[in-house]
């Protein structure tokens, strides 16, 4: 059992109106309204039938806190995971278009190899919106997919591109 079910995310930002445009078209959430509470000026995001806020957007006036862990990457401590509806890679050239930057180049997780008895699921890649908070493009791969890359990995293939072509996740340039 379950403490509670998501209900939103909440995402510090230092512009409302840049947060809005790259959220609302990265998600398709409409803007449902601004509203000003303890402080902060805030924006939901999300639908209107049946009307649900599904992300909020908190206007601070510094950049979002990010703590250096252990391996010295800087990571939000909150990101939220997007499928994406044209594939990572389309995903990813679209994102960049509105601002966002590429954290994480895609990879299949788990990364595939010549030796592991774990085929991968997934093929992700982490972004960034105009601020810095991170989030990651999530596709979950079809049984062929996993198969193919998994072959292609026990064939000795390393590169992380070239098993994702495998699966048919991009095409090399």
């Amino acid at each position: 059992m379950s403490i509670g079910t998501m209900r939103c995310v909440a995402i510090n930002v230092t512009d409302h109106d840049v947060a809005c445009r790259f959220w609302s078209a990265l998600t398709g959430y409409e803007v449902l309204e601004y509203r000003y509470w303890q402080r902060n000026w805030m924006v939901y995001l999300g639908t209107n039938e049946p009307r649900k806020h599904e992300i909020i957007l908190i206007h601070t006036d510094h950049a979002p806190i990010q703590t250096t862990v252990p391996t010295h990457h800087d990571t939000n401590c909150v990101h939220i995971d997007i499928t994406p509806n044209h594939g990572v890679d389309a995903a990813i050239v679209d994102i960049l278009a509105l601002g966002g930057t590429l954290k994480k180049p895609p990879s299949l997780y788990p990364r595939p190899t010549a030796t592991s008895d774990e085929p991968p699921v997934i093929d992700w890649a982490v972004m960034q919106d105009p601020f810095g908070n991170e989030f990651c493009l999530v596709y979950t791969l079809e049984f062929e997919q996993i198969i193919a890359a998994y072959e292609a990995a026990r064939q000795g293939i390393t590169d992380d591109q070239e098993l994702r072509a495998a699966a048919g996740q991009t095409t090399l340039p």
